[in-house]
């Protein structure tokens, strides 16, 4: 008998051991349970979906957003313009609070037009507030209304067209070797095509510039001169990369109806070159169509503007500054 008791009292504090255990467990289970909610309540991920975000929203938001942009959308009630401004194609971070500016200032545009307006500097007046071109960008590097060059920078490595290709004295045609290399393939694809193209302008220094800026200033006024040309140090012939083209027998005004100007446009992206002033992109540029003016940005660059109906001014803001 004395057995049987110590055996059932054996058993008895297994039971109670294994339902202590099974209670401790639970303990820490729930402990360790409630830790964890406690942190994770400290998270942006949970304090963005207590005021209403989704969790793809919330991991949109993350993925765009440092922890100052993120403080901002916790210290104002949800809004889907937040949403709607990180969703767009060309979103660009550190321009955050510049779009909800222009935006709160310009009710009514679209978001699209906004993301274009800002990146390129368009909410702030022509000239008013401008930066050094980045030169080491290469056949890259923007030169605008914003971005200028000094009256002392000369591209190093100049090659000169020959008359065969270009109008006025030998010598007086000039762009950089890699664009000059570019231009003659693609002249000679155009040839091949039954089209004779002539450049009419190339590089032009600092000094050259001005005397066409003053030209326009002088007989027109300013604020046509702005339209037409560029002021002495932001322009795009001094960089070395652009050149206007024209067809024999065309002009300026005629040359956008040639057959010429046709190839161009479904061509000239293929050797690196693009239009640099389309029509209807005049208030991202800044100037008026130009159906003669190409800028050589390489085929990679090229590609991608021509594909996505961009200007160079929206690729620079976007992949290269």
């Amino acid at each position: 008998m004395g057995k049987l008791k110590l055996k059932k009292r054996a058993r008895n504090i297994i039971l109670i051991s294994v339902i202590l255990l099974l209670f401790l467990s639970i303990g820490i289970s729930s402990g360790i349970k409630a830790y964890k909610q406690k942190e994770y309540e400290k998270t942006y991920e949970y304090k963005l979906t207590n005021i209403g975000y989704t969790l793809d929203d919330t991991k949109k938001i993350l993925d765009k957003f440092k922890e100052k942009e993120i403080e901002y959308l916790l210290n104002n009630k949800k809004d889907d313009l937040y949403l709607n401004l990180i969703s767009e194609k060309y979103f660009i971070y550190d321009k955050f609070y510049d779009y909800l500016e222009y935006y709160n200032k310009n009710k009514g545009i679209d978001l699209r037009s906004i993301i274009e307006i800002v990146n390129t500097n368009r909410d702030k007046e022509y000239y008013s507030e401008t930066y050094d071109t980045d030169i080491s960008k290469g056949y890259l590097m923007l030169t605008n209304k914003y971005y200028h060059l000094n009256n002392e920078y000369t591209p190093n490595n100049l090659v000169t067209f020959s008359t065969t290709y270009a109008w006025g004295d030998y010598g007086s045609k000039q762009v950089t070797k890699d664009t000059y290399e570019a231009y003659m393939n693609m002249w000679n694809a155009s040839h091949e095509a039954g089209y004779y193209l002539m450049v009419s302008s190339a590089y032009r220094d600092f000094e050259h510039q001005q005397s066409v800026y003053d030209d326009y200033k002088k007989r027109q006024g300013e604020k046509y001169a702005d339209i037409i040309a560029a002021r002495p140090g932001f322009s795009e012939h001094q960089t070395g990369y652009s050149l206007d083209i024209f067809e024999k027998g065309y002009t300026q005004k005629t040359f956008q109806d040639s057959d010429s100007y046709k190839w161009l446009q479904e061509n000239a992206y293929k050797y690196g070159f693009i239009e640099r002033y389309p029509k209807d992109k005049e208030k991202i540029t800044g100037y008026t169509f130009e159906s003669w003016h190409y800028r050589y940005v390489g085929v990679e660059a090229a590609t991608y503007i021509k594909n996505n109906h961009i200007t160079f001014d929206e690729y620079y803001a976007y992949f290269v500054k």
